[in-house]
């Protein structure tokens, strides 16, 4: 299939970069792969139809199953050579033709560089689905692809964790003193004294179970520089220098065992064979200064809502769209400022405006109506800075930029 791009109208500044096309997406990527824009794409991200059975204004979600995977394959095998070799695709989908298009994921970008296969809680058992036999369905599923493992460099991403972790569960006594004099004890001991109790049931039975727990969380995060745990280190994971402090420590468990690793890396603190961590290595200071526990991204996401979004960036696209977060979070892990983003399945324009929004380059591909209807005035409302809504407020948003519209 032969395309050729013309350039319908520009909004903002008319040199722009950016692309929003009018058109059949397999087309279109072919035409992208054959006229520079081969190995641009640092990121890739597709919402494809999901093969629901249902039929919605915008679209027909109802192919056989032979026909959503002759759908997709090509659409997958063009896709791959835009990709950066550093680039990363991030396919979401549920479950009704997840192991199809993991499949046909394993086959176009190989098995070896599949990152992850991310959890997106999107909904609660709550309504209708409260009263539905067997496991209720409330999550998609992000496919994340590299072009090629080996190059792909994700940012690191930490999220905020609601509650305290209980494995923190000892104070540290004595910090300014000699480690070889450190002493600890009970953390819960120390805020039931902190209190003015000799005894945590008193303070059980004036706050109750639960206020206990938070004062024990509040005063963990204020003083997280002597709050502590003990865990097992990866034996086979550590250097021959480590082990064998690790093995000194086994033989000497009332010692402790200090290990300077350099500038780039903590220090490994051992005592009985254990490695000393401190809270306060996890703890971030949020709006306003307030501390709180941050961990690592893992593979279930259930911190973005799905619920609110209807009219997020001015458009109604009900049971279809995406919030702006979950494009943010995507965008944040794949790319930095200056990257460029493609979005074959543009829908109401979701990749885009969180794109346009925090510094990319974008080019996004639909052939339906929505593209008149609501992806155009959405970006549009996006650079002149009167959509208040998604990650606005969150990336500074205040208007500029522009992008062109091609057929």
């Amino acid at each position: 299939m032969r395309v050729t791009l013309k350039k319908l109208a520009a909004y903002g500044d008319d040199k722009s970069p950016n692309m929003v096309i009018r058109g059949d997406n397999l087309g279109v990527l072919e035409h992208l792969a054959s006229n520079a824009h081969a190995g641009l794409f640092r990121c890739i991200y597709i919402d494809p139809p999901f093969n629901t059975g249902r039929v919605f204004r915008e679209y027909h979600d109802a192919r056989n199953p032979e026909a959503w995977k002759a759908m997709m394959a090509p659409r997958l095998r063009a896709m791959r050579p835009l990709l950066r070799n550093d680039g990363a695709i991030f396919a979401e989908i549920d479950d009704t033709q997840l192991g199809c298009l993991l499949l046909l994921m394993d086959d176009v970008f190989g098995a070896d560089n599949r990152i992850a296969i991310v959890t997106i809680v999107r909904s609660a058992t709550t309504g209708h689905k409260a009263i539905n036999r067997g496991p209720v369905n409330v999550t998609d599923y992000l496919l994340i692809y590299a072009k090629e493992r080996k190059n792909f460099r994700p940012s690191a991403i930490v999220r905020k964790r609601i509650g305290r972790d209980p494995a923190y569960n000892l104070w540290l006594v004595n910090p300014d003193d000699p480690p070889s004099a450190w002493q600890f004890t009970p953390l819960k001991a120390e805020v039931t004294k902190h209190l003015g109790h000799a005894r945590r049931t008193d303070v059980v039975r004036e706050l109750g179970a639960d206020g206990f727990e938070r004062e024990v969380e509040r005063f963990s995060l204020a003083h997280a520089r002597r709050v502590v745990r003990f865990a097992q280190p990866r034996y086979e994971a550590v250097s021959l220098a480590a082990r064998a402090l690790i093995d000194r420590s086994r033989a000497e468990p009332e010692r402790i065992f200090w290990l300077d690793r350099g500038a780039r890396h903590k220090p490994m603190i051992l005592r009985g064979g254990n490695r000393l961590l401190f809270l306060a290595d996890k703890v971030r200071s949020g709006e306003g200064g307030d501390p709180y526990l941050a961990e690592p991204l893992t593979n279930v996401w259930n911190d973005i809502p799905f619920q609110g979004i209807a009219r997020e960036g001015g458009v109604v696209f009900t049971r279809n769209k995406k919030p702006e977060r979950l494009l943010e979070r995507v965008l944040t892990l794949g790319t930095e400022p200056g990257d460029w983003v493609l979005d074959p399945f543009l829908g109401s324009g979701t990749t885009a405006a969180v794109a346009h929004k925090m510094g990319r380059h974008y080019v996004g591909i639909e052939e339906t109506g929505t593209l008149d209807e609501l992806c155009i005035p959405r970006l549009t409302r996006v650079v002149e800075g009167s959509d208040t809504t998604g990650v606005t407020r969150a990336q500074g948003w205040r208007g500029g930029g522009g992008f062109g519209v091609y057929a």
